[in-house]
């Protein structure tokens, strides 16, 4: 295994742990590791001796801080609606997926990053960890299903408070407001999402993947969707280049 590849596998028992690895820029999200889980999902989903997926980030100081955004910077206006077209491509692959799936969160989940966990079945997470979804504050839109995967899980309101406001949750906010399953502390961590893998590792597969194939109705962002994503970016970044004083 590549220790510098963006996203890191290991099993452990009957389930396959995806590492996000950017730890130095926080995790943040691309091309690269997007596809990467793209591919890895793939292969596991046919493999039998895979029970349930888990998600976490290298490093203690983030899950994942977001879209990365000097790849981001980078894109022309006519990449913009492909960017975020790969991002619901892979957050649908995750919020559909027919074995249960956890996010398990360190410190920072921001932005994509948290538009990530959202589309996994389960969120863990430990004491320190801060949750948000602050692109309005920088003049954008949750652009990988955080404007309809969040009020799902917390409400329209709440939903509101985080999404207009940039209101940033602590863990034991985040799971009073019922964005997070379980919390802990660090030293915990380990112990707690082997209990809560082990029982979903527990369960029946066919079982699992009926019952999720209810309930994927209300987690598939549509392509209609999708694509008022990109062309908003795309109005957004205009209006951005507008305002900005000639040089």
């Amino acid at each position: 295994m590549n220790p510098s590849a963006p996203l890191l596998t290991h099993y452990a028992s009957s389930v396959l742990y995806l590492t996000l690895n950017r730890p130095k820029k926080l995790n943040c999200l691309d091309q690269e590791m997007l596809l990467a889980l793209e591919a890895r999902l793939a292969e596991a989903e046919s493999d039998d001796a895979v029970r349930a997926v888990v998600l976490q980030g290298a490093g203690e100081r983030a899950f994942s801080s977001g879209a990365d955004l000097k790849a981001f910077g980078a894109l022309s206006e006519d990449e913009l609606p492909q960017w975020i077209a790969l991002g619901h491509r892979v957050f649908n692959q995750v919020a559909t997926y027919p074995k249960p799936t956890v996010a398990v969160i360190r410190g920072y989940a921001m932005g994509g990053g948290l538009e990530l966990a959202l589309a996994c079945d389960l969120r863990i997470a430990t004491e320190d960890a801060l949750l948000a979804l602050p692109e309005l504050q920088h003049g954008w839109l949750p652009g990988w299903g955080g404007l309809l995967r969040l009020p799902r899980l917390v409400g329209e309101a709440r939903a509101k408070e985080m999404i207009l406001l940039g209101e940033r949750l602590t863990a034991a906010q985040a799971h009073r407001w019922g964005l997070i399953n379980r919390v802990c502390s660090a030293a915990e961590l380990e112990t707690a999402t082997e209990q809560l893998t082990e029982a979903l590792s527990a369960l029946s597969p066919s079982a699992v993947r009926l019952a999720k194939s209810g309930l994927h109705s209300a987690s598939v962002v549509s392509q209609e969707v999708i694509a008022f994503d990109g062309l908003a970016l795309q109005q957004l970044l205009r209006e951005k280049d507008r305002e900005r004083p000639n040089r």
